[in-house]
């Protein structure tokens, strides 16, 4: 079973702000659930959707080449 977080736990496990939580929840860029109108979120979905989110340097994963 998924644990399911609320908006304060979130932004402490993402290390954002309240407003930027509720600008990518309103904007529907976060995956969350509407649970008799109180915001929750799968933990389990946002970790993956920060990983979505990691930007891979350019030339590839050999660091050497850039020395």
């Amino acid at each position: 079973m998924t644990k399911l977080l609320s908006v304060e736990e979130a932004m402490e496990l993402l290390q954002i702000s309240k407003p930027t939580m509720y600008r990518l929840t309103s904007k529907k860029k976060i995956p969350f659930y509407k649970i008799g109108g109180v915001v929750r979120f799968s933990e389990a979905h946002l970790m993956a959707w920060l990983e979505s989110k990691g930007v891979q340097p350019e030339g590839g994963d050999d660091v050497r080449k850039a020395m």
